[in-house]
């Protein structure tokens, strides 16, 4: 398996574990398209955080918040979306400047 697979391997774990407790987040909240889950929200964020500590591992800058909405966006609507949005964000995990 390619670096960039395990890295997903890796990220996808991580949102499997946000994903876990969504019933105890079903309050709306502003998204970046409007209102939605909390959840939803919570699991951007924490996706956001992953990536940009693996980011730092390895001396990159830190991604804004936008390009992990951009690549759920991509993500979205998929039947593998939880695997799409974990690749997506191993990509920018691992994107140079």
């Amino acid at each position: 398996m390619s670096e960039l697979g395990r890295l997903a391997d890796r990220l996808q774990k991580i949102l499997a574990r946000a994903q876990e407790n969504r019933d105890e987040r079903d309050e709306l909240v502003d998204g970046p398209d409007g209102i939605e889950c909390a959840w939803a929200a919570h699991e951007r964020n924490q996706m956001w955080k992953a990536v940009n500590a693996l980011r730092a591992e390895h001396g990159r800058p830190s991604v804004p918040l936008d390009d992990i909405v951009q690549v759920e966006r991509q993500a979205a609507g998929h039947s593998d979306y939880s695997r799409k949005f974990a690749f997506y964000c191993a990509e920018l995990a691992e994107k140079t400047p």
